[in-house]
């Protein structure tokens, strides 16, 4: 079942091509050497590490608001208290440990994508838009850099399972108005595979819409 957004279509395995200008561990000594990744800029690091910098400036701000309104004891003993709860209900464990995998996903695909040469001749990496949670892992919507197609991201399969620790890695991408966005899917749960799409995108990508503030809903591909 294509579990993938709506009126998006898979890639699969046959009909990948190798990736142009990327050298692979045992290819042909002739091929070029992959491009090296450039350094991002300062904005750029501020953004991949967003939720780390809030956490790390959010901790304190919330011990310092907690020991002066409660008391140092009873303030750790309320977040105490909460990570309890947090640990001990098997729910509230799981969405825990779903939101903090939407977090580290990101930065794994983005070392999977360097390793395999996943990048742009000025050495760019395909940028992260934004990543959902589902019930069989994490969705990663990416932005591929000019000379860097949905093609070239699917060839790098393994190294992104493989960097990601999932069972499964499925691609899909639009058909034809988005040609540099492509949707990883990250299985980590294979029975929940079969979930049903909604149809639907975060809010987030609304900002970003195009064509009468339509994404998704394109005519199949014929």
């Amino acid at each position: 079942m294509n579990t993938g957004p709506q009126g998006w279509h898979q890639g699969g395995a046959d009909e990948l091509r190798p990736p142009t200008g990327v050298l692979r561990r045992g290819a042909a000594p002739d091929w070029p050497a992959r491009p090296v990744v450039a350094r991002p800029l300062p904005t750029t690091v501020l953004w991949r590490w967003r939720y780390e910098l809030a956490a790390l400036l959010g901790a304190p701000l919330l011990w310092w608001a907690s020991v002066q309104t409660f008391g140092g004891l009873t303030g750790l003993s309320i977040v105490t208290g909460v990570l309890a709860v947090v640990a001990l209900v098997p729910p509230l464990r799981r969405w825990a440990f779903a939101v903090l995998w939407t977090v580290v996903t990101p930065h794994r695909i983005r070392v999977a994508c360097a390793e395999a040469g996943v990048v742009s001749s000025r050495g760019k990496l395909p940028a992260v838009l934004f990543t959902r949670r589902k019930s069989y892992g994490e969705r990663v919507y990416l932005w591929c850099p000019d000379g860097v197609g949905s093609t070239d991201v699917a060839a790098a399969r393994p190294a992104i399972a493989a960097a990601c620790w999932a069972h499964e890695v499925h691609f899909y991408e639009t058909n034809g108005q988005y040609p540099h966005l492509v949707a990883v899917e990250v299985v980590r749960h294979r029975a929940e595979v079969t979930e049903a799409e909604d149809g639907t995108l975060s809010a987030l990508w609304a900002r970003f819409a195009r064509h009468g503030g339509r994404f998704e809903g394109f005519a199949p591909r014929g």
